[in-house]
């Protein structure tokens, strides 16, 4: 389909969900996504889709099963024209036009890509998430405790594979409407909150008449209750057992906002109220907040920081190492040390060896390890402390270093 063809919007659909506007339907069906004839529309690609009705009766049809309906929709068209930013909808396809919606209405959906996975029911599919490595991912859930455990999975695999990712929380918003579609559809001509700052970067339309709706990440004057509820809502506890897991989530979510204690305290405040009833009946919120402050601390990194430790790493010139020289690939371990250590500081340090794989382009994990011990060998880094692997049961721990060569080397021009 070129970009001359005369595309019609079939007038029973815009009835049928007056929200949705023919700008929308339009990219939409130029990208293949959107499919409408007679009583029915599809929302889908060559991987994946569902057939809806139109009448309102109820009907909805997947094309595939078992395994295969987790594939998602919309991936392909990301890949195929390198789309640096996608909306990842964990919901059904009426969610994902309302995701299209509010880019469209925020006026960068040109720039974005729309993904579908069909509902909370997904499971990821690691070979397929791989694929948005060098973008920068929005996720978009239900108004459903429910769906958090969901979104947590997807956003668990997004970080393991080091694709930068966020959440855009559409429900701090007051509604009692449990979908984007709802709640979009329930405006009706009031201000649409901006999509925008979701992401990272301005994007080519980023300026926008509509209203924004995330304060920046650098701010740090009093927030308001929707801002907090925003923050943390992604956090509540809705298991028995996960709260010291979902505490310190939020404090990796908060890490790099540069909140002052009474930001901290009220943000850690508002989420032990809203988790309490899960959490073990004998929690004290001042000892929770404690300890909070230790999770804190602990937090050594975020998704976005080690990205740009490895850029830096890839540009800088690496420190020579007598015994080693011409060892290419020990070199360039050694400034992603340099790099973590100069972001932390005085204090030691975590590079994780998946991290250390990638920036390679090793094959194992094995084959960065055996460099780490040969960087430690040659004096150039030294342990701090020893980590521990994942056991059955039990959570193993990150090992600590400390970079011992030089930090000011020269920069590669």
């Amino acid at each position: 389909m070129s970009a001359t063809d005369v595309i019609e919007i079939p007038p029973k659909f815009t009835k049928a969900y007056p929200s949705i506007g023919v700008g929308v339907l339009d990219e939409l069906m130029r990208r293949r996504l959107f499919h409408c004839s007679g009583d029915y529309w599809r929302f889908g690609d060559e991987n994946n889709g569902t057939t809806r009705r139109l009448d309102g009766r109820k009907f909805t049809r997947a094309d595939n099963s078992g395994a295969d309906w987790h594939k998602l929709i919309g991936l392909a068209d990301v890949v195929r024209h390198d789309r640096k930013y996608a909306l990842f909808v964990i919901e059904g396809s009426k969610d994902a036009l309302a995701a299209a919606e509010l880019a469209f209405r925020s006026g960068i959906l040109e720039e974005v890509g729309i993904i579908c996975a069909l509902g909370s029911g997904y499971r990821p599919i690691r070979s397929e998430l791989k694929k948005l490595r060098g973008r920068f991912v929005g996720l978009i859930w239900d108004n459903d405790a429910s769906r958090i455990e969901a979104v947590n999975i997807v956003s668990s695999a997004l970080a393991d594979l080091r694709v930068e990712h966020t959440r855009f929380n559409w429900v701090v918003c007051e509604t009692n409407e449990k979908d984007l579609f709802g709640w979009l559809s329930s405006l009706k001509g009031k201000k649409t909150p901006s999509i925008c700052t979701l992401f990272p970067s301005p994007l080519p339309s980023y300026q926008s008449p509509v209203q924004p709706f995330n304060r920046s990440t650098t701010e740090t004057a009093g927030l308001s209750e929707e801002e907090k509820l925003g923050i943390i809502y992604p956090f509540i506890v809705s298991k028995r057992g996960t709260g010291n897991a979902m505490s310190f989530g939020l404090a990796r979510a908060i890490k790099t906002k540069n909140m002052n204690m009474t930001n901290i305290d009220e943000i850690f405040g508002l989420w032990f109220a809203k988790s309490r009833s899960l959490l073990p009946p004998d929690a004290d919120e001042a000892q929770s907040l404690e300890t909070f402050y230790r999770q804190l601390k602990r937090v050594r990194f975020t998704g976005r920081a080690l990205k740009a430790a490895c850029e830096r790493a890839r540009r800088a010139r690496a420190p020579f190492i007598p015994a080693r020289d011409g060892d290419e690939d020990l070199a360039k371990l050694a400034v992603l040390h340099r790099e973590l250590q100069r972001d932390a500081g005085d204090r030691p340090y975590i590079c994780p060896v998946n991290v250390a794989q990638e920036f390679l382009n090793l094959r194992w994990p094995s084959q960065a390890n055996y460099l780490n011990h040969v960087l430690e060998e040659e004096k150039v880094i030294e342990c701090v402390e020893r980590g521990a692997p994942n056991k059955p049961g039990q959570k193993g721990k990150s090992t600590f270093w400390r970079y011992k060569y030089p930090l000011d080397e020269a920069e590669k021009t």
